[in-house]
This record gives structure tokens, C-alpha cells and sequence, in this order.
């Protein structure tokens, strides 16, 4: 649907903008060809210039060389061919929530193309289909998916952006029955390193599209994506189970919750083990249908969590049935979120190597020592299940697609922010936040480790995220898709793939404030 005229639109756009403008090609003035752009453009020198580049992370201070704001595909190519012209890095910025602030460039001097211009819907087949343009955030999708009765497998956070949540994962409760946003996605339109405007399916550039299922912001901006909706399920049920107790406890509980989610929980089921500051522990998600069914499913490990917990504390009890939009709602936090100044890690664990119970007692130990002790941090830990019997998202095969993690049971995030969420940042929340991660990895464990790039880790070294996000067989062919489809490296950021040509040499340093 927005495809329709892109390319010649942005060949005019090419024409009458950049060659037009008084800055000549290879005598390059990027201030001067952003100006001519006939849309808003923020410049280091112009007044809401620090309110434009602030970060979601507040803990990260980066310096964009401008932010531009387009509302069409066209007005996102002659950005990127002022950029390119003068070997300026491109990011996009769909929702701005990047752990790393990628999506201001992750270190200073970077062209920040922000999407919130292309906000459109538009559905076919009585709503089956839907072409959903990258500025949307998750509550505008939810909302326009409500209008005609359809569904995705998103998260629950309103203002996340589409465009990276869906790239490189877009997990929500519904994802073991429903599989991964990116999995739901049969097309993208995307703007490319030399302002071209190009289809990606299956049919159309299909390394291209298997690269951006799992590492898009690497090879373009992705504009709009087309999905394949479901029928909004009549009633879906929330559910959440909390317990006291100690490190023992909660490590049984834990394990417990793993041996459940390996041979248990239904697809339906959506699951998650937390843990906070005061040291409760939550069982906690979503099923995919009536309380009754759930409770059949999922009480005998409500049961097995008491058996250890402390009964005279008891156990905070919530499962009610409800609407898809009011279940949506139910998920969102009053209100969510508008920054944050946090430092996090992330860790998924495999199908075939499920934590032992000794691991878990010293990750337990860990947090119920170091814990306290760090109380002027908020923090929490929180497991999703991914794998189990009849999980959808391990039912891709690992090579469909660039996202590598088809045979993972867990995903750990580990996150820490200041105690009133603005920076600084303390010092100690690093060692604390990285405490958790080699708790986890001290024992036998940690070698089948990975991590989920969409709670992307700035301070992972670089042979460490290459691995951990995307396994060697497929970041060694996303080097190759680069090689191809942005040889010169115009779109990158500290994580950036490589070209082939250049996958050995060392990445880029990352503005962190360490």
C-alpha cells in the first residue's frame, strides 16, 4: 500500500532537494542539504535541539549531527542521500526505547531519521491483512488492529516503537501459541543505503528480507511492515500469583516454574517468573482463554511455588477474565513510562540445557544478599518462558529468518534503574546489575547461553554480542546481505553488521557514560 510510487517519489525528491541544493556532491555540507528538505529539521544550534535528541535511557548523553522528521518514504530517502553523501551514519528512531540509544546513533554525530511522521494503518481482507507504516508505537497498533477485530503476538508496553520491537523479536504472552511479531510479518518497504525504495518479502529481495527479521536497522529503514493478523480471541485471562519467602524458596519456586514451562504450560499460556526489592517473587502472564481452563493448566504450579513459600505471609492471588483490549490495557502500567535512566543485561537460556537447581540457589543467593544492599536502585528480574511443548516460536526453523533464538526456553532480563529513574546513574548498579548476569553464568550452564537483542547490551564486548544475538552461521550471512545491500556501511551504530569485507575489524565504541 505505501510502496505504490515510493521509488519514483524519492528519485524526485533526490533530484529537486539534493542535486538542486547550492552543496554539490563530494563537497558535502550536511546542515545545508538537510535545510532544503521541505520538513522539520533540528539541528545541534536549534532551540528544542536537547529536548529532540534526549534518550529514553537517560543514563546515556548522545549528540545527534541533526534529527529529521519526514512523513513519507520519499522524505526518508533524500535524508539518508544528504547523509550518505557526506559518510554521516544513519539510525532511525521508531519509538526511541533502544537500552542503548541506538536509535539517537549510540555514540555522537549520527543522522537520527525519526519515524513518528508515518503513522498509517490500512487493512485488507476484512482486516487479515495490515500494512502498518514504523512511527506507530504498540498502543497505536493494538487500537487500530481493535477497530476490526484482529490481533498480533506484541508486547504490552504502549509507547514502545513498531519498528525495532518487531525487528528483532516483538515477543509478547501470546508469542508460544502466536509466535513472534517478526514471525507474523510477510513484507517490509524500506528505504536503503542509496535512496532507493524497495519491497522485501519472500518474493521481492528475500535476503533482504530474511536479514531485516531479526537485525533491520543494520540494512535500511523500514518504513512499513505487512502482517498477517488473527481473530481477536473472545477472552483472555491475566493472572498473577505472588509469594514470600527466602533464597531457597524462591529457587525452588523457580524451579518448578522451568520444569513447568520444558514439559507443561500450553501454548496458550503465557508465563513469567519476577522477582523485586522487597524480595517477593511473582508468577505472572496471561492465557489465551477462559479462567476455568487456565486454572486447570496452571494451579498445580501455584501449588508446588507454596509448598516452600511462606504461608503466613500467603499468597497474593489474581487470575480475571477479560476482554483482548481490556486484557491490553490490564498490562500497560498507570501511566507507562516516559524515560528511564537504567542499566540492564539480558540472558536466554537453552531448551536442552535447563539451569540446575544449584545454579538457580546461587542466583537466588546473590540477589537476596546484594539486594538490599542496593536500595537506592529500583531493579527486577523477570524470566519469560519462550520454549516448551508446542511453542510457536521454536516451531520456525533457525535459518527462516536472522532471528537465531529458536531453541530457547528462557529469556532473563536483569535491569537496575536509579532510584527516581533520572541520572546519574549509580556507579555501583553496574556491578550489581552484572552480578546477576555471573550468578547465572557461574555455573555449567552459561556456554549455551544467548541474549536477545531488543534488550541490547552496550557493554557486551563485540565477539560476545555477535554471538550471543546471532550465533556465527547467521551473522556470518547477515555480513554477506550487508556486503550487498549497503556496501559503504551508511547505516550503522556501535552493533552495526559489518560488511563481509570488514566483519573482522574491530566495532565501534560505544558513548556510555562509564
Amino acid at each position: 500500500m505505501y510502496h505504490l510510487l515510493s521509488s519514483a517519489l524519492a528519485l524526485l525528491v533526490y533530484t529537486s532537494v539534493v542535486l538542486g541544493s547550492q552543496t554539490p556532491l563530494g563537497n558535502c555540507a550536511l546542515d545545508a542539504c538537510l535545510l532544503d528538505l521541505p520538513y522539520r529539521v533540528v539541528l545541534p544550534d536549534t532551540p528544542d535541539y536537547a529536548l529532540a535528541s534526549r534518550a529514553y535511557n537517560r543514563r546515556l548523553k548522545i549528540a545527534p549531527a541533526a534529527i529529521v522528521y519526514p512523513a513519507t518514504p520519499a522524505e526518508v530517502s533524500a535524508a539518508v542521500l544528504c547523509a550518505a553523501n557526506c559518510g554521516t551514519p544513519v539510525v532511525a528512531r521508531s519509538g526511541g526505547h533502544s537500552y542503548a540509544g541506538y536509535s539517537l546513533g549510540g555514540q555522537d554525530g549520527s543522522l537520527v531519521v525519526d519515524l513518528s511522521g508515518l503513522n498509517g494503518a490500512v487493512f485488507e481482507k476484512e482486516g487479515e491483512i495490515m500494512h502498518v507504516q514504523t512511527g506507530n508505537r504498540l498502543g497505536d497498533v493494538a487500537s487500530a488492529l481493535k477497530s476490526v477485530g484482529r490481533a498480533l503476538p506484541h508486547g504490552t508496553c504502549p509507547p514502545v516503537g513498531l519498528g525495532g520491537h518487531a525487528a528483532f523479536g516483538g515477543f509478547g504472552f501470546a508469542s508460544r501459541e502466536w509466535g513472534l511479531l517478526l514471525d507474523r510479518m510477510i513484507g517490509a518497504e524500506m528505504v536503503l543505503a542509496d535512496g532507493r525504495v524497495v519491497n522485501a518479502s519472500l518474493k521481492e529481495n528475500p535476503d533482504l528480507f530474511w536479514a531485516i527479521r531479526g537485525s533491520v536497522s543494520s540494512f535500511g529503514i523500514a518504513t512499513s511492515y505487512t502482517f498477517v493478523t488473527l481473530p481477536e480471541p473472545p477472552v483472555t485471562t491475566p493472572y498473577s500469583y505472588v509469594f514470600a519467602g527466602n533464597a531457597s524458596s524462591a529457587a525452588q519456586c523457580f524451579y518448578a516454574f522451568q520444569a513447568f514451562s520444558a514439559t507443561s504450560a500450553p501454548p496458550a499460556l503465557g508465563m513469567q517468573f519476577s522477582i523485586i526489592p522487597d524480595l517477593t517473587y511473582e508468577l505472572f502472564g496471561s492465557y489465551t482463554g477462559p479462567k476455568k481452563d487456565f486454572e486447570d493448566a496452571f494451579l498445580p504450579l501455584v501449588r508446588e511455588c507454596e509448598k516452600t513459600s511462606d504461608q503466613h505471609s500467603g499468597t497474593h492471588e489474581f487470575a480475571q477474565e477479560m476482554g483482548w483490549e481490556a486484557y491490553l490495557v490490564s498490562q500497560a502500567g498507570t501511566p507507562p513510562r516516559v524515560s528511564d535512566c537504567f542499566y540492564a543485561k539480558s540472558l536466554m537460556t537453552a531448551e536442552s540445557t535447563p539451569l540446575s537447581l544449584s545454579t538457580m540457589e546461587n542466583f537466588m543467593n546473590y540477589l537476596y544478599t546484594e539486594g538490599p544492599r542496593h536500595g537506592h536502585l529500583s531493579w527486577f528480574v523477570e524470566v519469560d518462558t519462550y520454549g516448551g511443548v508446542g511453542s510457536a516460536i521454536n516451531a520456525v526453523p533457525k535459518l527462516d529468518t536472522s532471528f537465531t533464538h529458536r531453541d530457547r526456553l528462557l529469556g532473563f532480563q536483569m535491569y537496575a534503574s536509579s532510584g527516581n529513574l533520572r541520572p546519574p546513574f549509580p556507579q555501583d548498579g553496574y556491578a550489581f546489575v552484572d552480578g546477576m548476569a555471573e550468578a547465572l553464568k557461574s555455573g555449567p550452564e552459561a556456554p549455551s547461553f544467548g541474549s536477545y537483542a531488543n534488550y541490547v547490551d552496550p557493554l557486551l564486548k563485540e565477539q560476545d554480542w555477535k554471538m550471543m544475538y546471532y550465533g556465527k552461521e547467521i551473522y556470518e550471512r547477515l555480513t554477506t546481505v550487508k556486503a550487498k545491500w549497503d556496501p559503504n556501511g551508511v547505516f550503522r551504530f556501535p552493533q552495526v553488521i559489518p560488511p563481509a569485507a570488514e566483519a573482522g575489524q574491530e566495532g565501534r565504541r560505544v558513548v556510555d557514560e562509564l
